[in-house]
């Protein structure tokens, strides 16, 4: 116990600057150094082994170094334990080399290569300083795990060991209260990992039970205005699961039943509908016989017409050339004006005969449409059923010459572009919540994906509810999301948390470094590499798995996360951790 107790008296001297190796630096600087006194290490460190070994705890982004050294004499061997931790992952370095790299106060670097750990996660370079001074360090780490270059900075060389004795008794002090001494092996061990208390902005929330639903307007259940029976449209296949209408498109058709009078008429119309398409049959075979006719009489006039104008062209050259006469050419242009009389005729006779043709086809159209202008000759009456909004069809619920009722639900039709998140809210946290509120959302479909609705997802708050829940007390809050990639579907379970409050630059830990013990909430600190202090804490706002350390933690300090509730057991039973190593 007293060693422990001169090794923390050790740390605290380092605290306020009364460094025999290093010096502390400032609170929040970046260089990551910490100097204190190591948990209880037994070494044989020479003439100055009844002193307590410096030590040095660094930090890098990648590494933390845990250096013990005796206090350092010239002419003596000291053996430099570093122990080194990859910071992410929490496990010791197991592989690799380490140059110890040595600037004396006048004269060039020297440095020493070690090849191989002495056990995982420890390097033991051994140096004798030559010369007493203040001498700088440096440690280039070298392993597959990873690769760094710490900057120890200056150590003291004493020129003797009587020397020695004064920086070490300086830094005697005060034991610093509930410290709790953990290895390094026993770090590795669990993988144990940090976490850097940091200034940060965090928002309270609710935590409300939420689903996704459609956006208002856009789901509709599509059924016949009447009853009757279901036919499909006109491609004959109704609309499948899954297949996007666009609104207007005829989905369906109904044919309702027709009441006894309107039977007979119906049928009575149907014979005379029949009886006129036998009519127009003759009519249509009369004008396709009158037809071939009118073409052959068209073909003889074209041809008596070119004769003529041939025999007009040859009687008028032969006048001109003083061989025909005045009669004979005058008698080839009355041919030439009765053939084209003739071919006038003709041509006027096919085409009133194609114009009826046209009229008798409509009328046989007509006639062959009955009244529901679906075709084939059936005199039905049929009424559409049309999809009222654009979207995909999430339901079809009937077959082809199913009888259905008035109102019947046959389909159902969703529009997913954009949907709707409404969560409820207790009416007693009303009063936390502003005019718009911020949120974000989660799904338990997807257990690692979280997004801020109105920021990074493009949403917007739609509405707060007016009414109260009789039995529930709760209250609906509505936030629309665009949908592009389908991720939200009709019906899925959510968890929004609504922002209520902001706390801006307040110092913040991960929710898992803090630890509950007898129903108070702490945390454990790394004083040194192998010492951590029990502190209390008083915690303020919750956001994203950090927490609000309104005291108990300080800004830049660095706590456990993952084995922190180890650090729990050992405070509670120190003695069964473990006093120390021998290297």
């Amino acid at each position: 116990m007293q060693n422990c107790l001169r090794m923390l008296a050790f740390a605290a001297a380092l605290t306020l600057g009364a460094t025999a190796g290093c010096s502390r630096p400032a609170q929040g600087e970046s260089d990551g150094h910490d100097h204190s006194g190591g948990a209880e290490h037994e070494h044989n460190q020479g003439s100055d082994e009844g002193l307590e070994p410096i030590s040095i705890t660094l930090f890098t982004s990648k590494v933390l170094l845990f250096m013990e050294y005796p206090h350092l004499v010239q002419g003596e061997q000291a053996d430099f334990l570093a122990h080194f931790s990859v910071l992410s992952t929490g496990e010791p370095v197991r592989s690799g080399s380490l140059t110890f790299e040595v600037t004396p106060p006048n004269g060039p670097a020297v440095n020493l290569t070690l090849d191989a750990l002495r056990y995982d996660g420890l390097f033991v370079p051994e140096w004798v300083f030559k010369t007493p001074g203040e001498h700088q360090l440096r440690l280039l780490l070298n392993s597959p795990q990873v690769e760094d270059v710490l900057d120890i900075g200056s150590v003291i060389v004493h020129a003797s060991a009587h020397d020695a004795e004064h920086p070490a008794d300086a830094m005697a002090g005060d034991e610093p209260p509930d410290v709790v001494p953990f290895l390094l092996e026993q770090q590795w061990k669990i993988e144990l990992l940090l976490a850097t208390a940091s200034r940060q902005t965090l928002t309270h929330r609710i935590a409300a039970p939420a689903r996704i639903v459609p956006k208002h307007g856009t789901s509709a259940v599509v059924g016949p205005s009447v009853a009757g029976r279901l036919s499909p449209p006109t491609d004959g296949h109704f609309p499948h699961v899954g297949q996007r209408v666009e609104a207007g498109e005829v989905l369906a058709y109904v044919e309702p039943p027709l009441p006894a009078t309107d039977a007979i008429q119906l049928l009575a119309n149907q014979t005379w509908i029949q009886s006129l398409e036998l009519e127009i049959a003759f009519r249509k075979l009369d004008l396709d016989t009158k037809a071939a006719e009118i073409e052959r009489e068209v073909r003889a006039a074209t041809a008596k017409l070119v004769f003529a104008r041939k025999a007009k062209d040859r009687e008028h050259e032969l006048l001109e050339k003083g061989i025909g006469t005045d009669q004979t050419h005058e008698k080839a242009e009355q041919d030439l004006r009765i053939a084209q009389a003739g071919h006038d005729a003709a041509m006027a006779s096919k085409r009133a005969n194609h114009e009826v043709r046209i009229q008798l086809g409509e009328l046989h159209a007509k006639a062959d449409i009955g009244f529901d202008g679906s075709g084939g000759g059936a005199a039905r009456q049929r009424l559409p059923i049309t999809a009222p909004i654009s979207g995909v069809v999430v339901m079809s619920a009937s077959v082809e010459g199913e009888q259905v009722e008035e109102h019947t639900p046959v389909f159902r039709i969703v529009n997913a572009e954009r949907v709707w998140v409404r969560a409820n809210v207790s009416e007693f946290d009303l009063g936390l919540l502003s005019a718009s509120p911020d949120a974000t959302l989660s799904l338990p479909a997807f257990p690692n994906w979280q997004t801020d609705i109105i920021g990074k997802a493009g949403g917007r708050f739609v509405h707060l509810g007016t009414v109260v829940d009789e039995v529930s007390r709760v209250v609906p809050i509505t936030y629309e999301l665009p949908n592009p990639d389908g991720r939200f579907r009709v019906g899925m379970l959510a968890e929004v948390q609504v922002a209520t409050q902001t706390a801006d630059e307040v110092v913040a830990i991960p929710e898992e470094a803090v630890v509950m013990d007898n129903g108070r909430p702490i945390a454990f600190v790394m004083l040194g590499g192998e010492t951590f202090q029990r502190r209390e804490l008083k915690l303020g706002i919750r956001d994203n798995g950090f927490v609000e350390i309104r005291s108990g933690v300080e800004d830049g300090e660095r706590v456990a996360t993952k084995g922190s509730y180890a650090l729990k057991l050992a405070s509670q039973s120190p003695s069964s951790f473990g006093a120390g190593h021998v290297h």
